[in-house]
Order: C-alpha cells, then sequence, then structure tokens
C-alpha cells in the first residue's frame, strides 16, 4: 500500500464523522456522505486526506497506516 496518494481534506458535505482514532492521533478513519476516507493532520494545523471510498476499503488502507507508523508521543 505504498501508493497512498494524500490530498488536502476538502470537506464535501456538512457532517464528517470520526469513525476511529489511532492510538496518538496520527490517522483518523472518518466518513462524510456515504463515503470513508483517512484523515491525518498537516504542520499548518489542517488536514489531508486519502481518497474517498468503500467502507471496506478505507479500512484496509487505515489498519495498515495505523499499524504501520510509530507512535513517538
Amino acid at each position: 500500500m505504498s501508493d497512498i496518494k494524500w490530498e488536502p481534506y476538502v470537506p464535501r458535505c456538512p457532517q464528517l464523522r470520526i469513525r476511529h482514532t489511532s492510538c496518538c492521533r496520527e490517522y483518523e478513519l472518518a466518513s462524510e456522505g456515504g463515503l470513508y476516507f483517512v484523515l491525518r493532520p498537516t504542520a499548518d494545523g489542517g488536514h489531508e486526506a486519502t481518497a474517498r471510498r468503500l467502507f471496506a476499503e478505507a479500512v484496509q488502507v487505515y489498519v495498515h497506516l495505523a499499524f504501520q507508523h510509530r507512535c513517538d508521543r
């Protein structure tokens, strides 16, 4: 899964839901409008997001990222 592309997070509907957060808040599984994606914070206080996908696909990306990162906190 090294081909994960990150883009600036742009809300697409008024209701963002965070479904799960990694241990140190490095990654969050989120949903908007029935599609799921992973969020991560940026240095400027914003967020980046992966592509929006169906739940099962987004969970695979989230699990991959959450288990591969090193928690420095």
